[in-house]
Formats: C-alpha cells, structure tokens, sequence
C-alpha cells in the first residue's frame, strides 16, 4: 500500500508529516544530496522506532490477553502503518539518491571527455600544422625546381652557336674537310686535262694550216 497525503495527515504529527511531503515527487528532485542523505537517515530511524514500538506493543497484548500474536488494538494497528509509511520515504529517499549518484557519474565521465578532448585538440592543431608546413615547403621546393628548368631551356634556345661546326662531331668534320680536298684535287685534274686537250687540238689545227 502507497500511503498519500491523506494517510499521512491522520497518522503523522506535524513534523513527521512535513518530512513525508518533502519526500514525494515534485519536491524530493529539488533537495540537494546532502539533504537527500540526511533525509534517508532520518526516514530509517522513523522507520525502526516504529517497528520496535509495533513489536513492543504486540508482545505486551499479548501477554495482557494471553494470545500467542495478540489482538490488533488500534494503538498497534496505527503504530504499525506509521513504520509501513516510513519504510516508504526511506525507499524514496534511497532512489533519489542513486539517481543524484548516477547523474553525478555522467557529468564526471561528459568532463573528463571534454577535457581529454580539449587537451587532445592542440596536439591535433599542432599536427596539423606541421603537415601544412611540410606540404608549403614541398610546393616551394617544386615550384624552384621548375623554375630553374625553364631558365636552363630559355638559355639553351637563346644561346647562338659560334659557328656551324659546333654541331659537327669531330669525324662529320673530317670527312667533309677529305671531301673538299678530294674535290679540289679533282678540279685541278679536270683543268690540266682541259688543257692539254686545247693544245693538241691548236696543233692539229695549225698543222693543216700550213
């Protein structure tokens, strides 16, 4: 049975009933955990000085009527709802406090992420950074390398050759130069037997003359 507000208030002084209404729902989530711990105490020593006093008050019917459970007065049987009750804020109060508990783990674990992350983040920065360091020096490194490609091509073509035989090897050279002898030599004979063919023809010639 879940006592009310109603129960309560025919059962409980005003103290009592004033710490049954702290503990229902809508004012035991406002209490902090200090308030909730202490409640859990009180509720438990309201709970065991009435669960003595039910014990005590059968023990003495009992032995007033002479029953082996004895009769249930009024007295016992309000003694007896009262550590029913009690047992029940001490159940809420206990619940309310595992909750605070597990809350509270959740904050510390969320904390200790964000803090992880936080000091993670830097190092990531950091890493990054370097990388980007890394990636801008290549890019300049390649960016010389071409550079220094185009200038050796632009001196290559605008470079003008001192004379055509720069781009003759040493035997191209040679045969050309045999050649030109070779031609020279030709020549001369052409012209010597040129000549002597005009001076046997100018005697042929003359000898008919005469």
């Amino acid at each position: 049975m879940a006592y009310n507000r109603s129960h309560a208030r025919t059962l409980c002084n005003k103290t009592e009933f004033q710490f049954f209404e702290s503990s229902l729902k809508g004012s035991i989530e406002k209490l902090p955990q200090a308030r909730v711990q202490a409640g859990i105490k009180r509720a438990r020593t309201l709970r065991d000085k009435y669960r003595d006093l039910h014990k005590r008050q059968r023990l003495s019917t009992r032995d007033r009527t002479g029953t082996k459970k004895g009769i249930k007065a009024g007295t016992n049987e309000r003694t007896e709802q009262k550590a029913k009750l009690f047992a029940e804020v001490l159940e809420r109060f206990e619940a309310r406090l595992k909750a605070l508990k597990q809350e509270a783990r959740k904050t510390t674990a969320g904390s200790a992420r964000t803090n992880k992350a936080s000091k993670q983040a830097p190092a990531k920065k950091t890493s990054a950074k370097k990388t980007a360091k890394k990636k801008t020096a290549k890019k300049k490194v390649a960016k010389k390398k071409v550079a220094k490609k185009k200038v050796a091509k632009k001196a290559l073509s605008t470079k003008a050759p001192s004379s055509a035989s720069e781009f003759v090897s040493d035997q191209a050279s040679a045969a050309s130069q045999r050649k030109r002898q070779q031609d020279t030599r030709a020549k001369a004979v052409m012209g010597h037997t040129r000549a002597a063919t005009q001076r046997r023809q100018a005697k042929r010639d003359g000898g008919k003359k005469r």
